[in-house]
């Protein structure tokens, strides 16, 4: 593993990549409230997540024992970014809301959450679930997406994917 690399630091900032593109969708959806309100939620859960991994860093900063899963490493972070800035760099001003819940749909069954899981757990099991009930864990956050996009999308293979969250 690359000792330079801070595994929780470089993943809080994949959560922030994730809360600006559900920011933008919240911005693309102005007109509906509903929509708009969605993203935003999301989109400052995203937020929360980076938070509570910058805070877990804090709390086990000390810790000489704890080390990260080898496959977390500068490689999976920078892979994530590109992807994820690829669709910052993209703009949206025309994105429809099928697309989104379809961008969304990737970022969320992507690996991002398993890892988030294993940094939590580095400071061991009582800072992994004090860690994961300050925020929204991701298994809620999935079931809010898979609400969301049942009540705005008709797509049939988008309600298929839904189905598997």
């Amino acid at each position: 593993m690359d000792v330079t690399f801070d595994p929780l630091a470089g993943f809080a900032e994949i959560e922030r990549l994730v809360s600006k593109i559900y920011f933008r969708f919240s911005h693309l959806f102005m007109h509906e409230s509903s929509l708009r309100d969605f993203w935003w939620e999301m989109a400052v859960e995203e937020e929360q997540h980076g938070a509570i991994l910058l805070a877990c860093r804090e709390m086990i900063r000390g810790y000489s024992d704890e080390k990260p899963d080898p496959s977390i490493g500068r490689e999976k972070a920078e892979e994530f970014s590109k992807h994820l800035t690829g669709y910052l760099n993209k703009g949206t001003p025309t994105l429809g809301v099928e697309e989104a819940f379809r961008i969304a749909l990737e970022i969320e069954t992507s690996e991002i959450d398993a890892i988030y899981s294993k940094l939590l757990s580095l400071g061991g099991p009582k800072i992994a679930t004090t860690m994961e009930n300050l925020g929204v864990p991701a298994s809620v956050q999935r079931q809010k997406l898979k609400a969301a996009l049942q009540r705005f999308c008709k797509d049939p293979e988008l309600l298929r994917a839904a189905q598997q969250l």
